[in-house]
């Protein structure tokens, strides 16, 4: 009879134990932080534990998170550098995030991944339901003028850059800087791309990327993001973080500018582009030769022939 007794007090104490294992396994799951991934065409997540118990410092926890640096190297900060979070509000279930006019130098395809990145990150705090933005202590209008309101998971498709079904295959003419840096390659580069995406968005990521060919290479500066691109009345304004003026000693200004020019004047919609950075058409202290705010027009005049490649190669770049 003992021995039931002290069997049954065991069998109890590990049932017990493993039920508060699994209790403390759930409690230290955590949360997805949602960030950008490298080239800015969708979502991908960290897993985070949650420090702060009240909403409000959970709340203010994510929010620092979005605008900081992910630990994976090849994700992408949400909240762009130069944005900042005026206000965090809750009312009952929804929670208000006011942020600076700043926001609205982001449109299209990425502010939308922004909203979709923060709120699907806050709806995981115990007891939000909806997120609303407001830009300057105003509701956030959409770009056709339009109340955007508050968001719940709904309000967005569940995986951006995983829409299969939606890919389209283009071939983009770019132009990439010589294997001496001093003159331009043009390539024509097959691309697959969600039909979300701005062609000027897409060749501009393809140009980060570059290519792998020994007679060319990235003009633009490792490490440069493109924080946004838009095109009004045939300009297109393309804004990068300071990442861009750190040009590679062994590349001529001109051709890191006509490389994205010349690219992006391949597109029927577009005749100049103006290059910004972090959203300023100049900059202190800029040494890299390049002009920030000036109209470019397309110039093909440093674009080398097949021949002229070929011979570069043989002498080792020289």
């Amino acid at each position: 009879m003992r021995k039931r007794i002290v069997s049954w007090v065991v069998l109890m104490t590990l049932i017990l134990s493993c039920f508060a294992g699994c209790k403390k396994e759930n409690e230290d799951a955590g949360i997805k932080i949602y960030y950008m991934d490298a080239l800015g065409n969708g979502l991908v997540t960290e897993s985070h534990v949650l420090r702060a118990k009240s909403r409000e410092k959970q709340a203010k926890e994510i929010m620092t998170l979005l605008a900081s640096t992910p630990e994976t190297s090849d994700y992408r900060r949400t909240i762009p550098e130069g944005v900042e979070v005026l206000d965090i509000v809750f009312d009952k279930k929804s929670v208000t995030i006011n942020f600076d006019r700043n926001y609205e130098d982001f449109t299209g395809y990425t502010e939308v991944l922004i909203r979709a990145a923060v709120v699907k990150s806050l709806l995981q705090i115990d007891g939000v339901e909806s997120v609303t933005f407001y830009v300057a202590d105003k509701p956030l209008l959409d770009s056709k003028g339009i109340l955007v309101g508050s968001m719940s998971g709904e309000s967005f498709i569940e995986d951006y850059g995983e829409e299969t079904d939606s890919l389209i295959k283009t071939t983009l003419t770019l132009y990439f800087a010589s294997a001496n840096g001093q003159s331009l390659v043009k390539k024509n580069v097959d691309v697959y791309y969600n039909n979300n995406i701005a062609k000027e968005r897409l060749v501009l990521e393809n140009l980060i990327k570059g290519v792998d060919d020994e007679d060319a290479k990235s003009a633009i500066p490792a490490g440069t993001k493109l924080l946004n691109v838009t095109v009004t009345d045939g300009v297109c304004y393309v804004n990068f973080d300071s990442t861009f003026l750190n040009v590679d000693s062994g590349i001529s200004a001109d051709v890191v500018v006509y490389s994205i020019v010349n690219s992006l004047t391949e597109l029927d919609n577009i005749n100049k582009v103006q290059l910004l950075v972090n959203g300023a058409s100049s900059v202190t202290g800029n040494a890299s030769m390049i002009k920030l705010g000036t109209s470019f027009e397309r110039d093909t005049t440093k674009v080398m022939e097949a021949v002229e490649r070929e011979i570069l190669v043989e002498d080792g770049g020289q």
